[in-house]
């Protein structure tokens, strides 16, 4: 159905190919390619995506970058060379110095035949079906028409507010953004698009939120501020830079344009237009990174379905509006002839009205005067309740601050007295089994060797007696003589295997109970992991309802690190105690083999927090590139929501039941690694995508 006798959109194939096209035989040296796509003469407006691509759309000869190339072989389409592919290469880290377009174009090409049948929505179908963003059209003849992409169907398809003023920008934009601080090099930008096969990279900083509310901690917000885009990285190939020298910051398309969620598709696109660019970028009311949208996201919802019954909609409620409209205006000449007749009433009625009015006014006069007077005593009066209403709320906040402040010092050292009660105490018992365990640890060895003696004396009878006295004979059989003789030594390594385990097992508990919390010392974390790994050992090992937990190590090469250690231990069992209890609580048709990845590495030190601390560092103590370390502890569990997950750090907040868990563990590890050490402890987690707990410190700490 039509609107108005007319389309709304031209439909028809032509309108939206673009004749303009980089075309290259098989032969054509790539590098040449990058030059023709990095820079395309075109006789039209160009509709420019970063601050790279910006031309002067005013001259009649304005340049604009191709997205992709066509391979020509003898007047017929072979293949294609687009600016994905450029960046995979690039990313994978080719030289495209002597390399030939036949070599790494993608082949064989999908592509559209041109007829009356086909029209915008078969191409959309083609897009949606294969993935891509490019597609050729030939004639019937087989001959090269030009390109069709999500630009120039865009392009094509004006007026473009029939639809998109009935969406918002939150119903089509991607919140899957692929993003990198801005000393990112460019090299890595391109390894990111390839891996993760988008076409921009958007460059953010970490912002911390300024506004402070009572009982809430502050949060700190992704906020962006550029992009880079695949064209970006087919010009910087042209030009031969060395992209892994070039930093994100020194060539991001800045400043950017954004949009809100709430946003109508018609101001995207009218912004796109306005900007001449290609992506915007959605942020929320903080200035936060929400999600992206492009030319491929307008285009989603230019369904045929979609358009069709909108109009169909419109098409109905214009009819049904013109209705209602031609039988209010009969109603409305019956009412302007009743009220010509009742205007005569109406001026009678004003006259005497308005000598009412006269004397009524005189008495307002007096009351309002009174009233003003009683006005003024009643403002200062309210003026003295605000103030003292002022005064309780502030007192109120105090004492609320000063309550939660004392809530949790209290339960800190409530735990703390309980770590150091149950250090002392394990301390005793290592110390009192490791005294009579080192003697059968020692002995074992003698036992095992006067054993063997032993043996060889009762074979060397054997061979020289071969024929005993009967009871001797007799004796011997009684007891198994050659299965006494194969089975002793077996006996005597098992208890020298098990008096092993038992040390270890000591040696762990000696290891996790040490009572060093007056002075710092310089310790490899490594033991203290495996101590606390040693301890867990038991809900880690399989049952027959459990397939039982894998730990996957993987240390780096760390220095010895100055810290507090036993209270670094007490953070790795509570990290690992949560990591095992959410993998019990995994349902074991969705994690069939639960794991946990324990990965240690040094690092330059991130976060304002880390930032500060290492410029407060002596320049003589500093150890090199790498002053910080992290421990990464992930699970392959359910993860957790976004709102449990900024809960996680507050005191007596837990999601077990009621009598399994006092919510101090992880705010106790907090205070541990923050205010004793000066790190930061984070927590990455979403809903089944598992968690990661990172904990970074300094390798030295401040004096």
């Amino acid at each position: 159905m039509q609107l108005n006798g007319a389309a709304p959109y031209s439909l028809s194939l032509k309108s939206a190919i673009d004749s303009h096209t980089v075309t290259v035989t098989l032969d054509t040296p790539v590098i040449d390619v990058l030059h023709l796509m990095a820079q395309m003469r075109s006789s039209c407006p160009v509709d420019t995506g970063s601050r790279s691509e910006q031309t002067d759309v005013s001259s009649p000869q304005a340049f604009k970058r191709a997205s992709c190339a066509l391979v020509i072989k003898d007047s017929e389409l072979v293949g294609i060379f687009t600016q994905r592919d450029i960046v995979r290469l690039t990313a994978n880290g080719m030289n495209f110095q002597g390399v030939k377009v036949a070599q790494v174009m993608s082949s064989p090409v999908i592509k559209l035949i041109e007829s009356d049948s086909q029209d915008i929505f078969t191409a959309l179908s083609v897009f949606r079906q294969h993935r891509i963003r490019h597609l050729p059209v030939l004639n019937s003849q087989g001959e090269l028409m030009g390109l069709l992409t999500p630009k120039s169907i865009r392009a094509s398809m004006q007026p473009a507010n029939l639809l998109t003023r009935l969406w918002s920008v939150e119903d089509v934009m991607s919140t899957q953004v692929i993003r990198a601080p801005m000393t990112t090099s460019v090299l890595h930008l391109a390894q990111l698009m390839a891996e993760y096969k988008v076409s921009c990279v958007v460059i953010t900083r970490v912002e911390e939120n300024k506004t402070l509310e009572i009982g809430n901690p502050l949060r700190n917000y992704i906020v962006p501020v550029g992009i880079v885009t695949e064209g970006d990285i087919v010009q910087f190939q042209a030009l031969e830079l060395n992209l892994s020298q070039m930093q994100a910051h020194e060539v991001m398309s800045s400043p950017l344009f954004c949009l809100n969620p709430s946003d109508s598709l018609w101001i995207a696109h009218q912004q796109m237009q306005q900007s001449h660019v290609r992506r915007l970028v959605v942020t929320g009311e903080h200035g936060e990174l929400l999600g992206i949208v492009s030319q491929t996201s307008l285009l989603k919802v230019l369904g045929a379905t979609e358009m069709y019954g909108v109009i169909e909609e419109l098409q109905r409620a214009v009819e049904e509006r013109t209705t209602e409209l031609r039988e209010a205006n009969q109603r409305l000449q019956r009412e302007i002839f009743s009220r010509a007749l009742a205007e005569v009433e109406l001026q009678k009625a004003h006259d005497h009205l308005k000598r009412q009015v006269e004397e009524r006014t005189a008495e307002l006069k007096a009351a309002n005067e009174l009233l003003k007077q009683d006005i003024a005593k009643r403002q200062k009066v309210e003026e003295a309740l605000r103030r003292r209403e002022v005064e309780l709320q502030e007192q109120a906040a105090q004492l609320a601050a000063t309550l939660h402040q004392l809530r949790s010092t209290q339960a800190s050292l409530i735990q703390a007295e309980k770590m150091s009660s149950l250090g002392q105490l394990v301390a005793g018992i290592a110390h009192e089994i490791n005294n009579p365990i080192s003697f059968i640890h020692c002995n074992l060895p003698y036992a095992s060797q006067y054993a063997r003696d032993l043996l060889d004396v009762v074979q060397l009878y054997q061979k020289y007696y071969p024929l005993p006295v009967p009871e001797v004979q007799v004796r011997a059989e009684e007891i198994d003589l050659n299965f006494v003789l194969e089975d002793l030594l077996k006996l005597l390594s098992s208890m020298q295997i098990g008096a092993e385990r038992i040390r270890q097992i000591v040696l762990s508990l000696r290891n996790f109970a040490l009572l060093d919390q007056a002075e710092m010392k310089p310790v490899d974390l490594h033991e203290g992991i495996d101590s606390t790994l040693s301890l867990l050992q038991n809900r880690l090992k399989g049952t027959p309802e459990y397939p039982g937990i894998l730990v996957i190590k993987e240390y780096g090469d760390l220095p010895l690190v100055e810290c507090y250690p036993g209270q670094l231990n007490q953070v790795f069992m509570n990290v690992l105690n949560n990591a095992i209890d959410a993998l019990e609580r995994c349902d074991t048709g969705r994690c069939s083999a639960p794991c946990i990845r324990i990965r240690t590495e040094l690092i330059e030190g991130l976060g304002e927090n880390a930032r500060a601390n290492q410029s407060r560092q002596n320049s003589s103590r500093s150890i090199g590139k790498f002053p910080w370390l992290a421990i990464r502890i992930l699970d392959n569990g359910p993860g957790m929501s976004e709102d449990v997950r900024r809960k996680l750090f507050d005191p007596f907040f837990t999601t077990k039941p009621v009598g399994q868990g006092t919510g101090l563990g992880l705010s106790i590890s907090y205070q541990i690694v923050v205010e004793k050490h000066g790190g930061q402890l984070k927590c990455i987690s979403a809903l089944g995508q598992g968690t990661e707990m990172v904990i970074e410190i300094p390798i030295r700490q401040n004096k």
